[in-house]
């Protein structure tokens, strides 16, 4: 299994690290210079990589970079609604698909979490989805509603792959 020691989310690198148990290795992301400093644990950028090759990536949110000078900030999400952030959470997923060793080609299902899942906001969120495939072929997916997500986001994606 080649996991890397970092991966690269516009322009900033993030350490790898990972932790064996049983037949799973949990591979988890350091986005401090990404995310900022947070005041407890996350749970997403994070990823389980099984023996046999499947991955699950843990819900992720579509977080903004930090500041240019890399000061420290409290964690926001990007701005411009559903459409950014499900364009920002996929390129966070793809860099916690490239600490397992995989790539978006790996992705085999698609859950999305969408705050108030109105005709309107579902086409908003499916757009930035759509741009950030371009002319990729898609995974399976899932979209449902809800009524609330971590830090006030509108979208949070899960996906689980297999190499």
């Amino acid at each position: 299994m080649c996991i890397p020691k970092t991966v690269d989310l516009t322009g900033v690198t993030a350490a790898v690290s990972t932790e064996r148990s049983g037949s799973n290795t949990f591979v988890t992301l350091d986005w401090s210079r990404i995310m900022g400093t947070l005041p407890f644990k996350i749970p997403f950028c994070s990823a389980t990589l099984c023996d046999d090759g499947t991955i699950y990536v843990s819900g992720t949110i579509g977080l903004r970079p930090v500041s240019a000078d890399g000061e420290s900030q409290a964690p926001s999400i990007v701005k411009g609604g559903p459409m950014a952030e499900a364009r920002r959470t996929m390129e966070i997923i793809e860099a916690t698909l490239k600490a397992c060793g995989a790539t978006l080609e790996n992705i085999t299902m698609v859950h999305v979490y969408l705050v108030d899942n109105t005709k309107e906001r579902f086409a908003e969120m499916n757009e930035g989805y759509l741009q950030f495939w371009g002319d990729r072929p898609l995974p399976a997916r899932i979209t449902v509603g809800c009524s609330a997500l971590a830090l006030g986001s509108c979208v949070e994606i899960d996906v689980i792959a297999k190499k």
